[in-house]
């Protein structure tokens, strides 16, 4: 029997395209889309405002719990740099959900800094440098922690355009190109898996 309640997961570092992965997949098969940037905006709020940032997280953060807690699909962006992800999937499992990753990466923090410095010319939001670097390395870490705990992983490359580079279902990884290094450098870990 196919679980219904559907836990999606859009990952990798600013400016890797997880909205842009989002728009190009079946929607309605995703459930409840939260999205703090998404919210932000919706509310008129300054993305420049910290108070806002968090203001907008927290409102994410409580429509997730309630997704969990009514057995509601439900899907969420996240650069995958804290720890609180863990959390959230381990609370999705406990309750029955299937939960399915997508992680999208980038070859490097420059170009991760190059697509958001974009974005802002057209309107988005931006992140500070700083921040991007330090995410970038830190969503890779948190990568070999989260994979394991989802039922299903699909690993996209998107440093030239959308390319799909693996699967990983029930701990069993499926590699399509072995020539991407930001994958090849933070993969080793997934044969111990």
């Amino acid at each position: 029997m196919e679980n219904n309640k559907r836990y999606t997961i859009f990952a990798g570092v600013n400016g890797a395209g997880k909205s842009t992965l989002y728009s190009l997949l079946k929607q309605a098969e995703l459930g409840e889309r939260i999205n703090a940037d998404e919210i932000l905006f919706s509310n008129g709020w300054d993305w420049r405002d910290e108070k806002a940032q968090f203001k907008s997280m927290r409102i994410a953060v409580d429509k997730i719990n309630r997704c969990i807690q009514s057995g509601t699909s439900f899907n969420q962006e996240t650069t995958l740099s804290g720890i609180s992800i863990v959390k959230t999937i381990q609370a999705a499992k406990e309750q029955g959900f299937f939960v399915k990753m997508c992680y999208i990466g980038l070859e490097s923090p420059e170009l991760a800094i190059e697509r958001v410095a974009k974005r802002v010319t057209e309107g988005g939001h931006g992140i500070k440098e700083e921040d991007i670097r330090r995410r970038y390395e830190a969503s890779l870490k948190m990568l070999k922690e989260v994979a394991p705990l989802c039922d299903s992983v699909a690993f996209f490359d998107n440093t030239v355009r959308y390319k799909k580079i693996a699967n990983l279902n029930n701990k069993h990884l499926q590699i399509k190109d072995y020539s991407i290094p930001w994958f090849n450098r933070g993969m080793e870990w997934i044969s111990e898996a």
